[in-house]
């Protein structure tokens, strides 16, 4: 088994595809994660002199997210409005938000839920902002579940008018910057960052690798010697599945090792870099990983179901395209990879964190279950093979004994 484990790890290493995939991963670090921009939302937030960027009548220096249940209610309660008298709410639609069409209990449970929100309001500071977020998750509930009234989905963000107003918003983002750093959250909320860009590639270029791996032997016109010989399609279908993850797997530690440094360094972490890299390690193999080898298994999967490697190469793409949307609050079972999109938002992380374990064990579950899956479709296909080859052997002993007999009698 681990000779043969050795043996493909070598064969992959012969593969153009399988460099294919480390130059796209490294592509997606160089231009998702190690870039300008996420320095920016890692590090400190900008003090200084607010700038107008509207004009002298109608004032605007920048966005604030609601800091308090008031101002939480009040951005809830406006985009509610808006879309009762419209009738229609943003809704997610095979990956994608769009303009859905409001039905009469829907408009009942948006009225309803604009009545909870104007109680709020009577008396705000008597509310939690969990407990305003709690009228938009029943709403979002009463809207199908895939509304942007799911926390997360939406921040119910505000225009900031005023440079005293933009003042406050700018200290309370750097004090809520040093709870984050007091609180050890910088390290995990950067890994969960780094994770999620790299998840995209995880779901889509080891398929191209994996759907074409148990059918190499049949371009190649050795299956039916490999039929032929006494092998535990256990042991041989394993050997491929744990060679290929195991290569794959190490190009994204290796990137892990590399962005846990690199955050240390760009962030001036002085003493952390091994926290970092610890922290980057246990994020890509609890988050990725299982991504990684679940598409591993479905490639080899859907290649001997099928009898085709590009079959699921198609499915595989669908399947990473109903996945890649939206960016947070949605990791049921039928998300391939998870979608985070933020290194802050440590309390709704802390929220889905059991949604998104139940999400990565499934898949794990499910690398091995497809695994196992293909091991036995290829000995059902062994077994057909060596069925046709005896078939075929006993008509030609039959035909050569007529042709002796014709002979014979003449």
């Amino acid at each position: 088994m681990i000779a043969l484990i050795g043996k493909e790890m070598r064969m992959t290493l012969r593969s153009l595809v399988f460099y294919l995939f480390i130059i796209a991963s490294v592509f997606f670090y160089l231009t998702s994660y190690a870039t300008e921009e996420t320095w920016g939302e890692l590090g400190p937030p900008t003090v200084g002199t607010p700038q107008n960027l509207g004009t002298a009548e109608h004032p605007f220096y920048g966005w604030a997210e609601p800091a308090d249940s008031r101002s939480l209610a009040e951005q809830m309660k406006l985009s509610m409005v808006r879309d009762l008298e419209a009738e229609t709410a943003e809704k997610i639609r095979l990956g994608f938000p769009v303009q859905v069409k409001l039905d009469a209990k829907e408009k009942e449970a948006l009225a309803a839920a604009i009545a909870e929100l104007d109680q709020i309001l009577k008396s705000p500071d008597s509310y939690t902002m969990e407990e305003v977020n709690r009228v938009g998750e029943t709403l979002n509930k009463h809207l199908g579940g895939s509304s942007m009234y799911k926390p997360g989905l939406s921040d119910f963000g505000y225009g900031i008018e005023s440079v005293d107003e933009a003042m406050k918003v700018q200290e309370e983002a750097l004090a809520e910057y040093h709870a984050k750093v007091d609180a050890g959250e910088l390290l995990p909320g950067a890994a969960r960052y780094f994770s999620d860009y790299l998840s995209l590639p995880a779901g889509i270029f080891p398929v191209f690798l994996s759907a074409f791996l148990l059918l190499r032997d049949r371009s190649s016109r050795m299956h039916e010697l490999i039929y032929s010989r006494r092998v535990s399609p256990w042991v041989y279908v394993s050997s491929k599945f744990i060679a290929q993850g195991i290569m794959l797997s190490l190009i994204y530690l290796a990137l892990a090792v590399l962005g846990g440094w690199q955050t240390a360094d760009t962030m001036e972490l002085t003493g952390q870099t091994g926290q970092a890299v610890t922290v980057f390690l246990g994020y890509t193999a609890w988050w990725l990983l299982p991504t990684l080898w679940a598409s591993v298994a479905f490639g080899m999967f859907g290649s001997m179901l099928f009898r085709r490697g590009i079959v699921p190469v198609a499915l595989q793409i669908v399947w990473w395209f109903v996945s890649v949307l939206p960016l947070m609050g949605s990791y049921g079972l039928n998300r391939l990879f998870i979608r985070f999109n933020s290194p802050d938002d440590y309390i709704l992380y802390k929220e889905w964190a059991d949604e998104i374990a139940l999400n990565r064990s499934f898949y794990l579950l499910l690398a091995v279950l497809l695994a196992a899956g293909a091991a036995w479709l290829w000995e059902r296909n062994r077994s057909r093979t060596d069925a046709s080859g005896r078939l075929s052997r006993r008509s030609s002993k039959r035909a050569l004994d007529g042709i002796l007999e014709v002979e014979g009698a003449r």
